[in-house]
């Protein structure tokens, strides 16, 4: 796919770049209504250019969120399926609400950094989040950021001496690396059951090449990637986190302030994310989230 640059396509639409590499607002556009092809060939443009893109103030319901995240492709169910939406299994709720004794959402909201569903054979595509309610501190500023990290930037940045060592190296992905992170810091309610241990395993390239831009991409993370395979362990744990460190250093990091209305979609082969837990009951949150199929890596 030949990626057009972002430019207006009329008097109310445009792209305006976060100014750190990765990111960008899009304006003019409701995702209420359906967009015609030539917007919603601009706002494609911009996603793979930008990797992350977000549209404000928008009041859009379950089956515009759905419609809308449909034009890029098949929606896909996560495995954790206490989570779905009760009526539109496409959705996954983010929260922290507690109703009925039992969590109505992922509480946690991602605390290490991660790519969506890495730990399939054919991991996400894209993920688009829409926010519903939004905690604020004492003063009204935002909680529960959400940071992006451009892992094409952190490919291009590596020595080329480590990037020759990479060549060919794999790494296991599972679920249930997560939930020992969650568990090892404390988290009672960190639980996951034997079946969806079996549907969330997979051996992926240790840098994989983006299905659309071709761009490198290192996909390793610290939440879901277990172990690079064929190595000794010290020296798999060792270029792990080095990697996992590259990833996240600043300059590749751009870091968003949510809004209600907020739409948020971002690139899960460009891009990882850690969100930003500093906020508790009885401050509020809640966010559902389309997920796009992807391709196997290569």
């Amino acid at each position: 796919m030949q990626l057009a640059a972002s430019r207006s396509i009329s008097s109310t639409f445009s792209v305006v770049a976060s100014g750190v590499g990765i990111g960008a607002e899009i304006l003019g556009v409701d995702l209420s209504e359906d967009l015609d092809e030539k917007t919603f060939s601009a706002v494609e443009n911009a996603f793979y250019e930008h990797s992350v893109i977000v549209f404000r103030d928008q009041r859009i319901t379950e089956e515009q969120q759905i419609r809308f995240s449909r034009r890029f492709g098949d929606l896909e169910k996560h495995v954790l399926s206490q989570y779905l939406h009760p009526r539109y299994p496409e959705l996954f709720i983010v929260s922290n609400i507690i109703e009925n004794g039992r969590n109505i959402g992922a509480y946690d909201a991602g605390r290490y950094w991660h790519s969506d569903l890495s730990y399939k054979p054919a991991p996400s595509l894209s993920s688009l989040l829409y926010a519903i309610e939004v905690p604020h501190d004492d003063s009204g500023q935002p909680l529960g950021d959400t940071c992006f990290a451009s892992v094409t930037r952190a490919y291009d940045a590596l020595p080329e001496d480590i990037k020759k060592r990479l060549v060919g190296l794999k790494a296991l992905n599972t679920l249930e690396h997560r939930f020992k992170k969650l568990q090892a810091d404390g988290d009672i309610n960190a639980i996951i059951t034997d079946e969806q241990k079996e549907l969330s395993e997979a051996i992926h390239p240790v840098v994989r090449t983006h299905p659309v831009t071709g761009k490198k991409c290192i996909f390793v993370n610290e939440g879901q990637t277990d172990h690079i395979l064929d190595l000794p362990k010290e020296e798999g744990e060792a270029l792990l986190n080095l990697l996992c460190q590259q990833c996240s250093r600043p300059e590749f990091i751009y870091r968003h302030k949510w809004r209600v209305g907020d739409a948020l979609m971002w690139d899960n082969c460009a891009v990882q994310h850690l969100a930003i837990a500093d906020y508790q009951l009885p401050r509020r949150r809640l966010m559902q989230r389309t997920t796009l199929s992807g391709s196997v890596p290569f």
